[in-house]
């Protein structure tokens, strides 16, 4: 069954929208209450903007599974990565103000900026850091901070060892990091903290009240959604490091004014928000995206501007950003040439259904079956679920039975490093092995299962973390030399990490 729906809908328009391809009111809601229906999430909430007006905002569902408090417009959800264009129009601002140029060396500001290749290091922009082309490969050094103790000066010092893997202003990497450092950024050239350039540029002139940067920024009365993965609530992911990547909180209500202003032009009311020069230029295509499958597929067209993935659909340009972070994902759409804007926001692992409303209203728009396009992704998910468990099993039956470790337990015991994330400590107690990564140790620890020959499980308390494998090495000389970690997620890159054995 699904959770209880809230009733509390915010509606600024009568039901026949007034753009000739707009979508009724009564479909916009039925596309949602049908979404909701395909894909229980615990909640959702979904904010549609057509010429200049909130046509639609709604939510659905509960704060926390079994809790009974309705998801409304005003709840709270983290937007994960969404935060990229904000984090890209402070950049902007400042530009537009003449306080800064798209093209100013990063070193320039900062001086102390550095990544493992001299000469980029020596000729990384500002517009290199917001567009996902510096030569680090996609999510690397995110292991850094993401349950990490390291302060954001660290993180940095460590990402500078960093393997570039890419080609410079050529290949795409989506960088979290990078966007940390086009915060530091902001802060040197304004002499604000971050978080209070936000407010005072962005959500004090745009009304949005509910909105913060970071949840220790949250008011005192607001009850964020909780995080969900499969039904269970987890712990809230807070950031430690890189907050101009992904720390905003936000509501559907607020993220609506958001997207008025940007399809306005950048204007609210009589404030120029976001000068339309800054939209131009994060609304142009700078690094292109892998092409599609197939020969015909849109995504061929796709491409990163700054803080934003760009497309052509129907023949027109989408503006788009998604977010993740464990029990959270959102989206935002814009169709610039239209004045159409949606979001989705959710707290639930539900990869598909952000992109399953978002392409169902946009086909409905176009008049196509938008029910039709939600049955669709829901059998995709489906299928998306079943090869996850194949995988699993796939993975399981890998397994070789019968065989025993090399050593006795002890001797895989000791103090072991990764020269990027820092050191890791294998401690047997009471016959038994576990494994704690030092920088990250309320994440990643665990007690170490022998699954074969030297190769041990862990299943860390993570439960966005599927079950990794630690590979211990063995020496000709009988000693074990350090080990590797299997976790197959595409978010983090554990293959990059090689820990060797310094000390017991």
């Amino acid at each position: 069954m699904s959770p209880t729906r809230a009733l509390l809908s915010f509606v600024l328009l009568p039901a026949a929208l007034h753009a000739q391809s707009g979508v009724p009111r009564a479909d916009l809601r039925a596309l949602a209450d049908r979404a909701f229906e395909l894909f229980e999430p615990v909640g959702m909430a979904v904010a549609v903007v057509e010429d200049g007006e909130v046509a639609f905002a709604d939510g659905f569902g509960e704060r926390f599974s079994g809790g009974g408090e309705p998801v409304l417009p005003t709840t709270v959800f983290q937007i994960a990565s969404c935060t990229k264009a904000f984090t890209a129009a402070a950049v902007g601002r400042l530009v537009a103000d003449g306080a800064l140029a798209w093209d100013d060396r990063v070193i320039d500001h900062l001086p102390w900026f550095r990544l493992s290749d001299p000469w980029i290091t020596r000729e990384l922009t500002v517009r290199d850091l917001l567009c996902h082309r510096s030569g680090l490969a996609t999510f690397a050094g995110d292991l850094l901070w993401y349950g990490s103790s390291y302060d954001e000066d660290e993180v940095f010092r460590r990402a500078a060892k960093l393997p570039i893997t890419k080609r410079f202003r050529s290949e795409f990497g989506y960088q979290n990091i990078l966007y940390a450092v086009a915060g530091r950024v902001v802060e040197k050239v304004s002499g604000q903290e971050f978080g209070a350039f936000l407010e005072q540029r962005f959500f004090e002139p745009l009304g949005m009240d509910d909105t913060a940067f970071g949840f220790d920024r949250l008011g005192d009365g607001q009850a964020p959604a909780l995080p969900h993965i499969e039904g269970q609530g987890i712990d809230i992911v807070r950031f430690g490091a890189c907050k101009p990547a992904g720390a905003i909180w936000s509501t559907a209500q607020d993220m609506a004014a958001w997207v008025r202003a940007l399809l306005d032009g950048g204007r609210a009311g009589d404030a120029d928000v976001i000068p339309a020069q800054v939209l131009h230029a994060a609304w142009t295509p700078h690094t292109p995206m892998p092409a599609g499958r197939r020969p015909d597929a849109i995504e061929d067209f796709r491409s990163y501007g700054l803080g934003w993935f760009l497309t052509v659909e129907h023949g027109k340009k989408v503006v788009e950003h998604d977010g993740g972070m464990p029990g959270y994902l959102s989206k935002v759409t814009l169709v610039p040439e239209d004045r159409f804007g949606m979001v989705v926001l959710h707290n639930t692992d539900t990869p598909l259904l952000t992109t399953a409303l978002r392409a169902a209203v946009l086909a409905a728009r176009n008049g196509g079956d938008g029910e039709a396009v939600l049955q669709r992704y829901a059998e995709a998910a489906s299928d998306r679920r079943a090869r996850a468990a194949d995988e699993v099993r796939a993975r399981e039956a890998e397994r070789v039975e019968g065989t025993e470790p090399s050593l006795a337990l002890a001797g895989y015991a000791g103090l072991y490093r990764d020269e990027i994330l820092g050191d890791a400590r294998v401690e047997l107690r009471d016959d038994e092995l576990h494994l704690r990564i030092l920088p990250s140790g309320q994440t990643f620890h665990g007690a170490l299962a022998h699954w074969h020959h030297d190769v041990f499980r862990v299943d860390f308390p993570d439960r966005f973390l599927p079950f990794a494998l630690v590979a211990f090495r063995i020496g000709s000389d009988g000693v074990v030399e350090g080990f590797g970690i299997d976790c197959p997620i595409p978010d983090f890159d554990f293959d990059a990490l090689s820990f060797r054995r310094v000390g017991d």
